[in-house]
């Protein structure tokens, strides 16, 4: 499948606002360097000024990527990522916002969820980030359940998904495409409680049994009972304790998305949850460490300093 016209349109025009005297960086890994390929070429038709450059795919998300790559992603005003790993929590992209450049990172997008979730009314999902975002990022505590039985206790910081940011059209914007998420860094010595993970998690994809991961003081313990739980305990095991703090907290907008095994898509689903384990720099915290993995959880309870926010999945305001 192929990048629609109006998917390309969306993107350049729409979310980034590409301008002629601006300079493009395309980076890509082998696998995804096809469909990002058409993105540079399609911008060429803006700006003279694009780079499209291949890198080695990374060993897991979070990963920094290598010299040359950092050095180009200080240079370029405007930049999408899209590759297999995400680049999204690295320094270098960090770097590149601090700078004021326009980022999009998009790691494992395709062009079936570029078509259906790029190209979407923005103003109806700005409205819902209006909404709700400041149930979020005023909380004090925020308790979450599923009928799976995940109960745990949790309070956040740094609060992002601002509405004026859902478009990436302001110097130092940053996010992923599909757009979608209310997320926030999370305080590690008041989470508590069990997750029960029933969506999915990068580079393992759609979950066949729930993983069970109990978190005391923000650091998770995963019942090792699958093939899924394990190979979840050994990437996180490869990188240190340390990986296993949780990172963040994101609550999915897009109403186009759905659950597709690509956490870039499934963390983005109206009505779910997700929690990140590794790197939390993002969000003002302190754990670095190369690696940043979110899993999903579906048609969960929000209740936010004992206001119900959510039930099943489904927003109450």
């Amino acid at each position: 499948m192929k990048l629609e016209a109006r998917t390309l349109e969306a993107i350049l025009n729409k979310v980034l606002a590409l301008e002629p005297a601006e300079s493009f960086l395309v980076i890509a890994d082998p696998a995804k360097a096809e469909l990002a390929r058409e993105l540079a070429d399609f911008a060429r038709k803006i700006t003279d000024r694009v780079l499209f450059k291949v890198m080695p795919e990374l060993e897991q998300s979070g990963q920094e990527p290598g010299p040359e790559i950092a050095e180009l992603m200080l240079e370029y005003d405007v930049q999408f990522y899209w590759t297999t790993k995400s680049l999204s929590h690295t320094q270098a992209r960090r770097n590149a916002i601090a700078k004021g450049h326009r980022v999009i990172s998009s790691p494992m997008l395709t062009a079936d969820i570029a078509n259906r979730c790029i190209d979407i009314d923005y103003g109806v999902l700005i409205e819902l980030h209006r909404k709700v975002r400041p149930f979020i990022a005023n909380s004090q505590e925020i308790r979450i359940t599923t009928e799976l039985g995940t109960d745990i206790v949790t309070s956040v910081h740094d609060t992002h998904g601002q509405s004026e940011q859902i478009l990436k059209d302001k110097p130092g914007s940053f996010g992923n495409l599909p757009v979608g998420e209310i997320d926030s860094g999370i305080v590690c010595d008041r989470s508590k409680g069990t997750v029960l993970f029933d969506g999915s998690f990068p580079q393992i994809g759609l979950l066949t049994k729930p993983i069970r991961v109990a978190v005391e003081s923000g650091i998770g313990k995963i019942d090792l009972d699958s093939e899924q739980a394990q190979k979840l305990q050994e990437m996180l095991a490869k990188v240190g304790p340390d990986a296993f703090k949780l990172a963040e907290l994101g609550i999915g907008t897009n109403p186009y998305c759905k659950i597709t095994g690509i956490v870039l898509e499934d963390e983005k689903v109206l009505g779910t949850v997700h929690f990140a384990f590794g790197n939390d720099l993002s969000y003002n915290g302190t754990n670095d460490v190369p690696i940043h993995l979110d899993g999903v959880l579906k048609k969960p309870t929000i209740a936010v300093d004992g206001f119900l926010l959510m039930k099943d999945g489904e927003f109450l305001v």
